[in-house]
């Protein structure tokens, strides 16, 4: 138990590790910004749409028909669509935040805030299926961790940037990045002392297919709308191919 639940932490801590570009990146200035909206926009609609709605696909495959298993797979990521469009509709518009921080940085900082959230969803079941192959065998449990850690490093970056941005504070957007990583080994953690008996792999892989939606709907409803409007369309949608085709690459490299 204990191995699986390292694996699960160090996992998280990827998160904080993609945060600290908001440190020692050279300047956060708009263009940067957007393109760093757009960068999360490529790397969330990526893994969302070829990795964790196939993997959802797979899995009910082996329980119904296809045709089942991919009407209820994509039932779950319409659903976490409606979720991310009703959390977007719930946040403040960025004009009743801006105070003396102007509307630019208070968009920034209604970006973050949602990415976060987002994150940290995906972040709780991750860490369950982290905990879980750990348990079931310790060498898959290790490469399990790694590929989650290569990917959790963007989505890092995802939330630290805009963050920074709209506090002034390189450090700040860090530590966000890294709150948002701490859901992994939170979800280790359920996993062991919560869902024991429940927990199988038709809940986590259905946590999966809804938060895919929901990763999707915030890079519809947030991500590319806020970077297409800070940095402009050049610097945003270079984000998303840079965002996208770097999480093609790491998901084919790491895949069996």
């Amino acid at each position: 138990m204990e191995y699986a639940m390292l694996l699960s932490v160090l996992a998280g801590l990827a998160t904080g590790l993609g945060g600290l570009a908001a440190a020692l990146l050279p300047t956060i200035d708009r263009k940067s910004l957007g393109a760093s909206m757009g960068f999360a926009a490529g790397v969330m609609l990526c893994v969302s749409g070829v990795d964790m709605l196939p993997h959802a696909v797979g899995v009910y495959s082996g329980w119904m028909s296809p045709i089942k298993a991919l009407g209820a797979a994509a039932s779950l990521f319409v659903l976490g669509g409606i979720a991310a469009r009703a959390l977007s509709g719930l946040l403040p518009d960025p004009r009743r935040l801006a105070g003396n921080r102007g509307e630019g940085r208070a968009a920034a900082a209604r970006t973050a805030l949602v990415v976060a959230l987002a994150l940290a969803a995906h972040n709780l079941p991750e860490g369950m299926l982290t905990l879980l192959g750990g348990l079931e065998n310790p060498a898959f449990g290790l490469r399990l961790a790694v590929a989650v850690a290569l990917h959790n490093i963007p989505e890092g970056i995802a939330v630290s940037v805009p963050m920074a941005y709209a506090s002034r504070s390189r450090w700040k957007g860090a530590v966000w990045a890294l709150a948002s990583g701490l859901a992994e080994p939170a979800g280790a953690i359920a996993a062991a002392l919560l869902f024991r008996g429940a927990l199988g792999p038709g809940l986590v892989n259905g946590s999966i297919a809804f938060i895919a939606g929901l990763m999707s709907g915030v890079s519809v409803f947030e991500l590319l709308p806020g970077g297409l409007r800070t940095g402009g369309r050049r610097a945003a949608w270079l984000g998303v191919l840079v965002g996208a085709g770097g999480m093609l690459l790491g998901i084919w490299v790491l895949g069996d």
